[in-house]
């Protein structure tokens, strides 16, 4: 700091009357009525009026003009009014940041990439609104993240219905298996079947789960794929492909159903397959505060698939 600087800001330590008076000065100045000014301020008129006093004998200037039913700015009252107003809203603003900053907490939830992009991530804008104090971490993995050792609060996992003790389970979804294509590649299925032309559409799937065998195997009705299928280790990749007309594939309901709604999958034939497997979200039984408003906005989000185990 220069010398000047110091200068500057000595100067200004002295033109400046004290937080206090500023504060019932703006008061008064939004109510234009020592009465009312008061019952906000919990003081009485007189004080209130000898509040006003000392800070126009410091500033050497009248701020008010006492009429019979009130007050009126004078111009240099008119002119400090509109300041005060700016910087008690700027200061406000500041503390509000502050707090929030303060109280915010971070929380790490591992996602099963599928989920997070085809069911979670078009969700979460709705929680961050929310909760704006809440930090969210989204880690997509591939395989389940231990909670003892991983940092994750939350994780999100296809699982079957065997639970860990210790951990508090809550079931998102009532998986079932769906046969999906883009509509263009569904035309052309129903097109040629009425033609009674075969129409050898491209097998996508997931090359670690053999959902089409147990299609088959559930009784389901046939189609021929081409010779040449894709395989993909990633589900939410797959359905892209799907959709992009690459061809069609078996999904489960919970990454499918968005894009179902939306009209860029659909369903080829009504029949379902089950396998037991469904989305949950498993957490420890006790966690930082964080935690519960995410759970409790998991509830709200997927109504029709909580169940809560420990």
């Amino acid at each position: 700091m220069t010398n000047l600087d110091a200068l500057a800001q000595a100067s200004l330590l002295r033109r400046l009357p004290s937080m206090k008076a500023l504060l019932f000065f703006n008061v008064v100045g939004r109510h234009l009525n020592l009465v009312r000014a008061g019952e906000e301020l919990h003081l009485t008129q007189g004080a209130l009026s000898r509040q006003i006093k000392l800070l126009e004998q410091h500033l050497g200037v009248a701020l008010f003009r006492r009429l019979a039913r009130g007050l009126a700015f004078t111009q240099e009252g008119e002119t400090l009014y509109a300041y005060s107003q700016q910087a008690f809203g700027t200061l406000d603003a500041g503390l509000r940041r502050l707090s929030l900053v303060a109280g915010r907490q971070t929380l790490v939830v591992s996602v099963a990439r599928s989920f997070a992009l085809r069911v979670l991530a078009g969700r979460l804008p709705r929680f961050v609104r929310a909760h704006p104090w809440v930090d969210l971490q989204i880690d997509t993995h591939r395989y389940f993240a231990d909670l003892e050792t991983s940092g994750a609060d939350v994780s999100i996992r296809l699982t079957d219905s065997h639970f860990e003790t210790g951990h508090r389970h809550r079931r998102l979804t009532d998986d079932i298996s769906w046969l999906v294509a883009s509509p263009a590649v569904a035309r052309r299925m129903t097109a040629r079947k009425k033609e009674g032309t075969p129409f050898r559409p491209v097998l996508l799937s997931n090359s670690e789960r053999d959902d089409w065998s147990r299609w088959l195997a559930a009784g389901n009705r046939r189609v021929q794929p081409e010779e040449a299928a894709l395989q993909f280790n990633d589900s939410a990749t797959m359905l892209q492909a799907v959709e992009a007309g690459m061809g069609f594939c078996v999904a489960r309901s919970a990454l499918a159903r968005d894009a179902v709604e939306a009209g860029t999958l659909v369903r080829v034939w009504k029949q379902e397959m089950r396998d037991g497997l469904c989305y949950r979200a498993i957490s420890a039984a006790r966690g930082k505060p964080a935690l519960e408003p995410f759970l409790q906005w998991l509830d709200e989000e997927f109504p029709a698939g909580a169940h809560y185990h420990l």
